[in-house]
């Protein structure tokens, strides 16, 4: 093991083997119920990396075979995009460094003056909506129900009082809760409403749900990111219904990505991506119905060995994601328990758990700061097994009943 350190920060190098997702020699196996932050390379994805690097692929805007291949494998990985999303169009596809860089893109690119988004949204949504609202644009948030689903009511009055251009920006599903908004509902109510855009970040959706970009049945753009699909770290795009949406971009330079997105594009990375989203859209049907049975085995036996958790279960969400309160157990400790015991667990969005804050999304639902505090995220993927969540389980409950034995002691 060899140690790093910046800032007071120690960085440990470890050997380790997470779940069936990542093998090395190392002695420690991890059982990654942490999906929602990432999720690790597919056998499929890793091969499609190296043969776009042993290609000798070069710039897809070279006017030679080299550049040609390079071409091609763009091209491809338009179409297996769009495997996964309908109502859209090859030229559509723009290709990001991530979610994170293209919600920002859509926030700078849209020219409204009035934004509308919800309280539970992904900080790189929330911030860039912040960033609207410095510049000049009315910006409104949207509550959210005891369920985490926005206020239609209150969308359809902001709507109907807004002057100009409007960016309505509504996530597809949260990625703390898995809650499904209802996106078909507000694409309706927003559908006859001129000079406005209908944005949602789908990132967590992506390759879960059906996403339809249709007139009138979903959002005008969606943004997704390939990590959470098996992909590798460092890719996304932004989707659009129609070569006829209009976007200003945030990168300037050369004219990639039909002059949205400048800069040479990552084409290993963007043929990994094509290689996850071809293998999502063959086995969507199976994946989703074998992440909520392993999701639902997970609620199941924590209920059966934890007889007072707390399961935030609304009708709508995502297959793979379950929040979980412990009550009276701090969740920060728990994750450090189950931690040291080869489970990986967060709370909240990894782009801003390290923050000594209760979640925003849960505060926005009603919890209590408390509440906030004692509850856990536990998000699957389809290399989770049956096997692991009956194991992980039997050590959440042991952490469990030591963190309350060491609190009793202490009382």
């Amino acid at each position: 093991m060899s140690h790093r350190t910046f800032g007071g920060w120690r960085d440990e190098v470890l050997n380790i083997e997470i779940g069936n997702e990542f093998s090395a020699s190392g002695t420690a196996k991890v059982i990654n119920l942490d999906a929602a932050a990432n999720t690790a390379p597919t056998e499929e994805v890793i091969e499609a990396v190296i043969a776009a690097l042993r290609s000798g692929a070069a710039n897809p805007a070279s006017a030679h075979e080299l550049g040609d291949r390079s071409r091609a494998i763009l091209a491809r990985a338009r179409d297996s995009v769009l495997s996964l999303i309908t109502g859209a169009e090859e030229e559509s596809v723009t290709f990001t460094s991530g979610c994170t860089e293209a919600n920002n893109t859509v926030f700078a690119g849209v020219a409204a003056t009035t934004v509308i988004t919800s309280t539970v949204e992904h900080p790189s949504v929330l911030r860039a909506a912040e960033r609207s609202s410095s510049i000049g644009a009315t910006l409104h948030y949207l509550p959210v129900d005891r369920a985490g689903i926005v206020d239609l009511d209150r969308l359809e009055t902001l709507v109907s009082g807004a002057q100009g251009p409007l960016l309505v920006s509504i996530q597809y599903a949260n990625s703390e809760t898995g809650v499904i908004q209802p996106i078909k509902e507000i694409a309706a109510l927003l559908a006859t409403r001129p000079m406005t855009t209908f944005h949602s970040d789908a990132a967590q959706a992506f390759g879960k749900l059906a996403i339809d970009l249709s007139p009138g049945v979903g959002p005008e753009l969606v943004t997704v990111s390939g990590h959470k699909l098996h992909a590798p770290m460092g890719i996304g795009a932004i989707v659009a219904a129609s070569r006829g949406v209009s976007l200003v971009p945030l990168l300037v330079g050369g004219d990639q990505e039909g002059a949205l997105r400048a800069g040479t594009e990552a084409v290993p990375l963007i043929a990994g991506f094509g290689a996850a989203c071809n293998k999502r859209a063959d086995e969507l049907g199976k994946s989703v119905d074998q992440m909520k049975a392993l999701r639902d085995r997970l609620e199941a036996t924590l209920r059966a060995a934890i007889s007072d958790v707390r399961l935030g279960a609304a009708a709508e969400r995502l297959p793979n994601i379950s929040s979980v309160r412990f009550p009276g157990i701090d969740g920060m400790s728990l994750i450090a328990q189950l931690d040291s015991r080869g489970v990986a667990a967060s709370q909240g969005s990894a782009c801003a758990s390290r923050r000594p804050e209760p979640s925003h999304v849960l505060i926005a639902m009603g919890l209590a700061e408390r509440e906030a505090f004692e509850t856990v995220r536990f998000s699957l993927s389809m290399l989770n097994t049956e096997t692991e969540i009956d194991e992980a389980v039997s050590i959440i409950a042991g952490s469990v009943e030591h963190l309350r034995s060491v609190a009793w002691t202490r009382a």
